[in-house]
């Protein structure tokens, strides 16, 4: 009970709008509880009674059912984890210098912008991606690239010289890290349901491809 509880109030954290404050105060208790579930177990299998016969063996039944129960079934809290766990890669090259480097350890986190649900076919969109995110993503022969955002939906994005303007206004340019944005573009339109996301070499512009929400994996971060 206490872990379906604990579940329903992460899944409709990602539907509400609270802030991450609040979001950890709801599922602190819950979890707590759901450990000391645990801590029972162990004491109840170490249980001194006449009529049970402590055996390590009980141990380890009760153990491995667990395990099962967390990999298994669905709302557990180690399934969730699996199946929206990070994906970590090595950059092959270094066109996303000074940002990264060739041999740097990467990590895409899915849960940056969807969540996968056991209830639902596909991960549901919770959060766009934000201008400057450096995203992967799948092109449209499924080959997974790096790349930043530069357009939102219904955007009309245009670049001179560096100088990105969205709807016919100079916005600031504000990549992550020291990555300097060179290059132009000429004035193009975001579809309602894409992102335009750049890949770069060396921080000029390269390729821009307009990239559908559901093709978006996760954020890229430096793991180390």
């Amino acid at each position: 009970l206490i872990m379906l509880i604990g579940v329903i109030l992460f899944v409709v954290s990602f539907f509400v709008s609270l802030s991450i404050w609040v979001v950890m105060l709801l599922l602190a208790l819950p979890m707590i509880f759901y450990l000391f579930t645990f801590v029972d177990l162990i004491k109840t299998i170490n249980l001194k009674s006449p009529k049970m016969k402590r055996i390590k063996k009980t141990f380890y039944i009760f153990l491995a059912v667990g395990l099962l129960f967390q990999f298994l079934v669905p709302i557990a809290p180690l399934n969730f984890a699996l199946r929206n766990s990070p994906s970590v890669f090595t950059v092959e090259r270094s066109n996303m210098s000074p940002l990264f480097q060739q041999g740097d350890v990467l990590k895409t986190s899915k849960l940056a912008y969807s969540v996968d649900l056991f209830f639902m076919k596909r991960p549901i969109l919770y959060a766009l991606p934000e201008r400057y995110d450096i995203i992967q993503f799948e092109d449209q022969n499924g080959n997974k690239k790096i790349g930043i955002v530069l357009g939102l939906p219904g955007e009309s994005i245009e670049m001179f010289d560096g100088m990105l303007a969205v709807n016919n206004y100079a916005i600031p340019n504000e990549p992550p890290g020291n990555l300097l944005l060179q290059g132009n573009i000429e004035l193009t339109d975001v579809g309602e349901f894409s992102i335009l996301a750049a890949t770069l070499s060396l921080g000029t512009v390269d390729e821009l491809y307009q990239v559908t929400l559901d093709a978006v994996v996760g954020k890229v971060e430096k793991l180390f």
